[in-house]
């Protein structure tokens, strides 16, 4: 992947993780409505399925190390975050609902609250007719949804014959139609790397998808939930939920992923000056737990914290020091992730053993 296309992943991924921020500090726990509406939170979502598979699929085709170190690779990556923003979650909420349970009481489902950290901790919140959130981590839908993209990649790079036909069709009757809805768009990013490695294409060219591309991918970010046809295309809300709009979010990866596509073949016309380079970088180093940590922080904040809601200079100083908090935690986290792999690799390690004893 050259330094063009690298940049413009990173720059992609810290866009659609503070763009997901924004619209969750507009909701009016936070603030009144200063921010982005929360119809784009949904699209930013699709574009880090999109990245995903892309990023994805160049991992396993440049360093394919076999299924155990892939399934290594995915468990630790996500644990890492997952875990530690769930005991986030668990401790904020409940000194947040100990301060103040009024700002609570829209922001979290009453009861079963260990079964749904369960759920989430397993990757079995979207599965059928579920859906179910971690108390006030909204955002945690999507994980549930990826997960099984790994699991489904796996099965399809590293089964052959029945073995791939059997665990794919199980695996699918354990997650339902929902969430394989929402499969085509995390496969457009593994087919963008895949074409952006078989075909070519003139720079001129190109830069002329890249920009037809990217023009309407923020026309439809921006326009599309205002326009008349919207509600057209939104089947079956409940039992459906994240994946209702289906058909738009298969169009709109479809258009993300196709951007991605183009810009390989820019060489290195995608520059930024060096400082921003590092800054996207680093920003980019910690998307996921910005994802993942920033929406009861901002709960909490707003529960017990007294300032102007209609103020930009006091809710942005907010947002700022939530971003300097995650950072800290994304770096506590990182220092965690060795462990999990070393757990993981000794699970998936003793499991080969006891599968080859079977035999």
């Amino acid at each position: 992947m050259n330094k063009s296309t690298s940049l413009y992943l990173d720059l992609l991924r810290v866009v659609a993780a503070f763009g997901v921020l924004l619209v969750h500090a507009n909701l009016s726990f936070f603030s009144n409505n200063l921010y982005f509406r929360e119809e784009y939170g949904h699209k930013l979502v699709m574009v880090f399925f999109v990245l995903s598979g892309y990023l994805i699929a160049f991992t396993v085709d440049k360093k394919n190390k076999g299924a155990t170190k892939y399934l290594v690779d995915r468990t630790s990556r996500l644990y890492s975050v997952v875990l530690p923003a769930l005991l986030l979650t668990f401790i904020l909420d409940t000194l947040g609902k100990h301060f103040n349970a009024a700002a609570y009481a829209g922001q979290v489902a009453p009861g079963n609250q260990l079964l749904r950290y369960l759920l989430n901790a397993t990757f079995l919140s979207q599965i059928w007719k579920l859906s179910t959130k971690p108390s006030s981590n909204g955002p945690f839908w999507s994980i549930s949804y990826e997960f099984w993209y790994y699991m489904l990649f796996a099965v399809y790079i590293y089964l052959q014959g029945a073995k791939r036909y059997i665990a794919a069709a199980l695996i699918c009757f354990l997650i339902g139609i929902k969430i394989l809805l929402l499969l085509p768009v995390w496969v457009f990013g593994c087919l963008a790397y895949r074409a952006s490695s078989k075909y070519t294409l003139s720079k001129g060219m190109a830069a002329t998808i890249f920009t037809l591309t990217l023009t309407a991918v923020v026309v439809l970010t921006c326009f599309w939930d205002f326009s008349v046809f919207a509600d057209r295309l939104v089947f079956g809300k409940p039992p459906f939920y994240f994946s209702s709009r289906f058909v738009f979010d298969w169009v709109y990866g479809a258009l993300v992923a196709i951007n991605l596509f183009s810009v390989s073949y820019l060489a290195d016309g995608f520059r930024l000056p060096g400082f921003l380079e590092k800054a996207v970088k680093h920003l980019s180093s910690v998307t996921f737990s910005l994802y993942l940590y920033h929406a009861p922080i901002l709960i909490f904040i707003s529960a017990v914290a007294v300032y102007d809601k209609s103020s930009y200079l006091q809710t942005g100083g907010i947002l700022i020091g939530v971003i300097l908090l995650v950072n800290v935690l994304a770096v506590v986290s990182e220092k965690q992730r060795g462990h999990f792999k070393t757990f993981f690799e000794k699970l998936f390690n003793s499991f080969t053993r006891l599968s080859a004893n079977a035999k």
